[in-house]
């Protein structure tokens, strides 16, 4: 095997810790999130809230989401464009 395929393979294997780094962090993330939509501290379950709150309870929702496919586009991007 040249250096070349040794480098693809080492990518690869780089980007699929990546993809376990995401899958270990999601339950915590998960979990943080659900507790900063609580009522105790956003509240984001009831209506009227004022335009602040209310975007901050879209990017809490969506951070998961946007944490798993940085990672994610990260690895393969990682994994594609490295020039040795």
């Amino acid at each position: 095997m040249n250096r070349r395929g040794q480098v693809q393979i080492l990518g690869i294997m780089l980007w699929v810790f990546a993809f376990i780094v995401a899958v270990v962090l999601a339950p915590p993330i998960k979990e943080l999130t659900t507790e900063m939509r609580s009522a105790d501290n956003l509240d984001c379950g009831t209506e009227g809230l004022s335009m602040g709150v209310y975007a901050t309870c879209i990017i809490v929702d969506w951070y998961l989401p946007y944490f798993i496919a940085t990672l994610m586009i990260g690895g393969a991007t990682f994994v594609t464009f490295r020039r040795t």
